[in-house]
């Protein structure tokens, strides 16, 4: 599948940024389609929300107030006196039932239906205003930060551990809005568990006959017949050159991180839970066409394509996990720049050079109005494989499966779902997999919930909330701001930050005001070729021919040997996949 290798860059034109004061707490949402789960225990406590009309307003039921000095009661342990408490409705212009006297001198209530958090913070402000109110506030409801109940969930390092995106607070916040779908452009999917009911339409864009494997080229199957080539293909024909290779899966595995159904106590979990995967398949054997990604790029974001039904989906986030040689042609920036005309927000990734885009070229990684991501390993430091340069945005979990060990380490690689086939679809499974194809859509993800809590957001601000809110490299990390972006995407914080502006600022308090203020940055200098070149591009994961392993208490992977490769453009436009071995673990369970 085409690898776009995507790098960070100074494309933003006018930034904003946000003064906001730093909670304690992370705010919750329980949307209709998780009410009634029990959340899994967990150290991290955050403030829920259970307003049925907007699954994203969090909402109490209770509010909090305590007197000055103790007017005429004798003390906290009495409750208000029924002339207090009805000044109080007065006041509020609701019916407030007392509740008890809580420790410290104050007192709950309870309003008469559950109400969102900013209409009872409004109401909280009026009575605050009474002379003889010390304070009134909403009664939080607290909640542990969800941990979906999937067997394989322990095994995805890359959603909780300190280097992973922080993804459990952040889902319970949201898990995502069916208003916001998501396209995954690559090799298509496969039929899996955790994707039924997930994915919606689709496309399948390859006009390369023997690169389509299908026997039909373009067509409105966008699943995944396989990728392979056979030693044959590649000594003579039409994929002369190509590598020798199994059959990579890349876009299932892909789609798994953005989207797989998570707390549905199965297989593994994905970023967002809600919103529906649009698979886009531009991606075969050998690699995709920039005229094929080209075409499926506008057909995602809702755009009309020569021959292809109109998309019933349009898509607000498109993930491209590929990446090819070469400055960002015109063919490949004319399709970004019309997509995100009407919205989209395309996320790609770095590339797996290993390269400093600073001095190499890669596409889209070059193209201007993309969010750019390197990988990151387990422990926060650069994989070895990810290219790197100022023009990365920021960095995600990719996986290094050979960090630190001279033997493979599949456990830090990262874990999404993935068929048994070895040519064509066989049993589903689940398999870890490295390689900024894996980071890109931990940001993509990432971004399509930021957009469930807003629908306006736009590009521009969504990347100015990831930049702002992502977490510092560690010390001693080869990563830096001007090599990796701006840090690791961190999903919480993001989301909190996003909700600090979406809620009002009480006008009669002390607490500093969200302001925004609008910065220049410099555009990135694109340089392109005068005449559009027509390019295959390949995979951005490291994914070799699957080893599958009989999984037992301690599985050993013992990957099968494989030729090793030099990536290089052949004479037909070819550029070589690149891979490095994957794991695939039968039985829907990874140790």
């Amino acid at each position: 599948m085409p690898v776009h290798h995507h790098c960070g860059h100074n494309h933003r034109s006018l930034v904003w940024r946000v003064l906001m004061t730093v909670t304690l707490f992370v705010l919750v949402a329980l949307t209709p389609t998780r009410s009634g789960v029990k959340a899994e225990t967990d150290s991290t406590l955050v403030v829920v929300t259970d307003h049925q009309s907007d699954p994203s307003a969090p909402a109490t039921s209770q509010l909090i107030i305590q007197y000055r000095g103790v007017m005429d009661l004798q003390s906290a342990a009495h409750p208000i006196r029924t002339a207090h408490l009805q000044k109080l409705n007065a006041v509020a212009g609701i019916e407030m039932q007392y509740v008890r006297p809580l420790s410290g001198e104050a007192h709950v209530l309870r309003l008469p239906a559950r109400l969102p958090i900013s209409e009872v913070e409004a109401l909280a402000q009026r009575l605050a205003a009474l002379p003889e109110i010390e304070y009134a506030e909403p009664d939080y409801v607290m909640a542990p930060a969800l941990t979906p109940n999937d067997p394989n969930y322990g095994a995805q390092w890359h959603y909780f551990e300190t280097y992973g995106i922080n993804a459990p607070a952040a889902w319970t916040l949201t898990t995502g809005s069916s208003n916001t779908p998501i396209a995954v452009i690559d090799t298509g999917i496969t039929l899996h568990p955790d994707l039924a009911g997930r994915w919606v339409g689709g496309y399948d864009f390859i006009t390369h006959i023997a690169s389509a494997n299908d026997g039909d080229g373009r067509d409105s199957n966008p699943q995944d017949p396989g990728d392979w080539v056979t030693a044959a293909e590649a000594a003579s024909g039409p994929l002369v050159g190509c590598p020798v290779t199994h059959s990579t899966w890349h876009g299932t595995h892909v789609a798994g991180i953005l989207g797989a159904a998570g707390n549905n106590n199965n297989s593994v979990a994905g970023v967002n839970w809600q919103s529906p995967l649009v698979p886009v398949r531009v991606a075969g054997k050998c690699g995709a066409f920039v005229s094929d990604i080209a075409d499926g790029l506008r057909w995602a974001a809702g755009l009309a394509v020569n021959g292809a039904p109109a998309n019933a989906y349009p898509a607000r986030v498109i993930n491209l996990s590929l990446s090819g040689p070469g400055v960002c042609s015109t063919t490949y920036q004319n399709a970004i720049n019309a997509a995100q005309t009407v919205g989209a927000i395309i996320v790609v990734a770095a590339g797996n050079n290993g390269s400093n885009l600073n001095f190499n070229s890669y596409q889209p990684a070059n193209c201007s109005g993309v969010i750019v991501v390197a990988a990151t390993d387990r422990g926060g430091d650069r994989a070895l494989y990810s290219n790197y340069g100022s023009a990365v945005d920021l960095s995600a979990p990719g996986g290094e499966t050979f960090t630190n060990s001279p033997s493979l380490q599949p456990q830090n690689g990262i874990l999404s779902i993935l068929n048994t086939g070895l040519t064509t679809p066989m049993a589903s499974a689940v398999g870890y997999s490295q390689g900024t194809s894996q980071a890109a859509p931990h940001v993509a993800g990432v971004v399509s919930l930021l957009l469930s809590l807003d629908s306006s957001l736009t590009f521009t601000e969504s990347l100015q909330l990831l930049q702002d809110t992502a977490r510092a490299f560690p010390a001693g990390s080869s990563c830096t701001f001007s090599t990796c972006g701006a840090g690791i995407v961190d999903a919480a914080a993001a989301l909190n930050a996003l909700y600090a502006l979406l809620t009002p600022t009480p006008a009669n308090t002390s607490t500093a005001t969200l302001t925004a203020t609008e910065t220049q940055t410099p555009t990135r200098t694109q340089t392109q070729t005068s005449t559009p070149t027509t390019t295959l591009v390949s995979i951005t994961s490291t994914h070799t021919p699957p080893a599958t392993v009989t999984v037992g208490t301690t599985p050993t992977p013992t990957p099968t040997a494989t030729p090793s490769r030099t990536p290089t453009l052949d004479p037909a436009g070819f550029s070589h996949l690149v891979y490095l071995p994957s794991i695939i673990f039968t039985g829907e369970k990874a140790p």
